[in-house]
């Protein structure tokens, strides 16, 4: 869940007031000297008697005397043969980069810092050229310094809400600009934002991980568990209800199934034996379901009961089938028996999957994960399926985990 969709307290979330540029006047009257320096750096020097801002009035230099004097022979009569004969001076190309450095100057003023940096890491020229003392004449040294802690490093993105970005401190490296936004930090899957573990954002309040999303809980969080957002948490009662009756009727598959091979197949010892150790079999993964708790995982337990169960009724189905070659053993009994073991052992396979999944630890949580490859688009939702088919208080479980 995006934290920028949430509506936390304003006290603590908002900033005080916009942050305002120094007026393009003062920047034209002067600057400090970094700036001068800058632009004495990327264009002509000038003579050190003079002002550097004062370009106009510059004294000549050689190279001026020397195009006025090309000029005037250009213009006169006497000189049409040798205007015939010299090329033409091709005109420079009109782009950003050939404007005068006054003018760039103006430029920057109307950008955002990430507009900015973003300009400085396209070529070398701006690089040398906006430099952080530049930029940071734009606002004011103060205003400055918060607009560096209010963007993301990694994408440049202005967060001027406080839960919209991670807590930065002087000790992390690049610091100011050492933020990062909740968005990038959740996709770099670096452990910072973790499911069971409060995360410390930009207002030093420390909030839980969603274990349905993944994303911090800044607002709106349920009542029936303060580690979910009400809506995940909706969604979770949905899903924890579409089990409870999937259960039940797995359930009843398990009892028709060994009940009807019971009745109708008691004489044959290869359907007989397998179904009574599988109708055991599977109230003790009933049992282990409902008292294996959120700390202690037992898939690893829940898929061998599974592969016993599944691997049981194989014997019983090839014995059934084979039957089927006479004509009095085509009855719909024996057709219904075999449909419902089927549905049976199909719903075993799914668990099997299902655990071997959760054995692997998966993250569901990286379906919502932004900007994530198209294959996971595809992938993820499989999986989350699976799990919850299999053990969807999966989200609830405990840290760190247990074996035993």
């Amino acid at each position: 869940m995006d934290p920028d969709e949430a509506n936390p307290h304003q006290q603590h979330d908002q900033d005080d007031g916009p942050f305002h540029r120094i007026s393009p006047a003062r920047v034209a009257t002067g600057l400090s000297n970094g700036i001068r320096r800058t632009i004495t750096f990327i264009t002509e020097p000038l003579s050190p008697a003079r002002s550097e801002w004062e370009i106009e009035s510059a004294p000549s230099t050689p190279g001026l005397e020397k195009f006025r004097r090309w000029s005037t022979i250009r213009k006169s009569t006497d000189a049409s043969n040798l205007s015939a004969t010299r090329p033409a001076t091709p005109e420079e190309p009109r782009n950003f980069m050939t404007l005068p450095a006054e003018i760039q100057i103006v430029i920057l003023q109307h950008l955002d810092f990430g507009d900015i940096e973003r300009l400085r890491r396209t070529c070398k020229y701006w690089y040398n050229f906006a430099t952080p003392r530049l930029v940071r004449s734009i606002w004011g040294p103060d205003t400055f310094r918060a607009i560096l802690i209010r963007h993301c490093k990694i994408c440049l993105t202005y967060c001027p809400r406080d839960v919209a970005r991670l807590n930065t401190t002087p000790l992390d490296a690049g610091y100011p600009l050492s933020s990062r936004c909740v968005k990038c930090t959740i996709q770099s899957r670096d452990g910072t934002v973790k499911i069971g573990r409060k995360t410390t954002l930009g207002n030093f309040t420390e909030y839980w991980t969603c274990r349905w999303c993944g994303w911090p809980i800044t607002a709106d969080s349920s009542t029936g568990h303060p580690q979910f957002h009400k809506r995940c948490y909706d969604r979770y009662a949905i899903v924890l209800l579409a089990f409870f009756l999937l259960g039940w009727i797995q359930f009843f598959l398990g009892i028709a199934g060994s009940g009807l091979c019971w009745h109708y197949f008691r004489k044959d010892k290869l359907v007989l034996a397998p179904t009574i150790v599988g109708f055991l079999l599977m109230w003790i993964c009933i049992t282990l379901i409902m008292f294996r708790g959120n700390k202690v995982r037992t898939y690893n337990i829940a898929l061998f009961l599974e592969l016993a169960i599944i691997g049981l009724w194989i014997a019983p189905v090839y014995s059934i089938v084979k039957g089927l070659g006479h004509e009095s053993s085509k009855k719909p009994s024996t057709i219904a028996t075999l449909v419902l073991v089927g549905i049976n052992m199909l719903f075993r396979l799914l668990n099997i999957i299902g655990n071997i999944v959760l054995i692997s630890e998966y993250d569901r949580t990286r379906h919502y994960v932004p900007r994530i490859p198209i294959w996971r688009r595809f992938m993820n939702p499989i999986l989350t399926a699976l799990i919850f088919w299999t053990y969807p208080q999966h989200a609830e479980r405990k840290f760190p985990p247990d074996y035993s």
